[in-house]
């Protein structure tokens, strides 16, 4: 399988800084695609670090671990490792306590990709036409839902929806969502801050906006400037790694209806 990828990021209109980290790497730690992408927290430019460390380590350690392809333990070992430096950079440093960032992986190989997320940074997987998030939402309101204590649609605007219940760096211990599946022609795997939704996009316009002419670079600037349009209050971060699909197979492609 082919695979088109494209990232943007911006600081949105009332942050100083952009606190949101994002890594595309193609053909590299035994995989055909690794995408990352953290957004810190924690003022005085704290998060910046949180989310910047957390990536490097994450990425340092999956290109150093010597084994090869999508798999959860490979993503569960560097979140640990990620965990660690950003807890323990909090620690040494005074103007740093308290920082972490959420984090969401996708790595790809063979049409296999492993997923890997801890805090609220969510990913999609689009397929003919539909939208599916398949990360786990690790905000307050989302634990409660799970739990069975409220229902969905009083966590959608819930007070306490950006308040995480997991974080990297946070605590010294970690226990991140994974999965694992197949893709398949035509499939989008899309990884973002929470930026996107905070500014007003939903999931089915940005799924209009940057996968309806195939350009993914265009796409992703696309949904920068949406979201620009509608304020951004908070960094906008985005990746996208999309399945070619082989023309020698079929005659028409498939239509995107979102």
């Amino acid at each position: 399988m082919r695979l088109k990828i494209a990232w943007a990021t911006d600081p949105g209109l009332e942050r100083e800084e952009n606190e949101d980290s994002v890594t595309v790497w193609r053909n590299k730690a035994g995989l055909d695609t690794l995408i990352v992408v953290c957004d810190g927290m924690g003022g005085h430019a704290a998060g910046q670090h949180a989310s910047s460390i957390a990536v490097k380590t994450v990425t340092k350690v999956l290109s150093e671990d010597g084994q090869e392809g999508p798999d959860v333990d490979r993503l569960k070992r560097a979140c640990k490792e990620a965990n660690t430096a950003v807890f323990n950079a909090a620690r040494d440093n005074p103007d740093w306590s308290g920082m972490g960032s959420t984090m969401v992986v996708a790595a790809i190989r063979s049409g296999e990709v492993a997923l890997l997320n801890v805090g609220d940074s969510p990913a999609y997987l689009f397929r003919n036409g539909l939208a599916k998030q398949i990360s786990q939402d690790h905000s307050w309101p989302a634990e409660q839902v799970r739990l069975g204590l409220i229902k969905p649609e009083e966590a959608e605007n819930h007070p306490l929806k950006h308040r995480l219940t997991r974080a990297v760096g946070v605590w010294e211990q970690i226990q991140p969502f994974t999965d694992k599946m197949e893709l398949e022609e035509g499939d989008a795997v899309v990884l973002c801050s929470d930026g996107v939704e905070t500014a007003g996009v939903s999931v089915e316009e940005m799924g209009r906006l940057l996968l309806k002419d195939g350009n993914l670079d265009r796409g992703a600037e696309r949904v920068i400037e949406r979201c620009r349009e509608l304020g951004a209050p908070d960094n906008v971060t985005l990746a996208v790694a999309r399945v070619e699909v082989d023309v020698t197979k079929t005659a028409v492609l498939p239509k995107l209806k979102l």
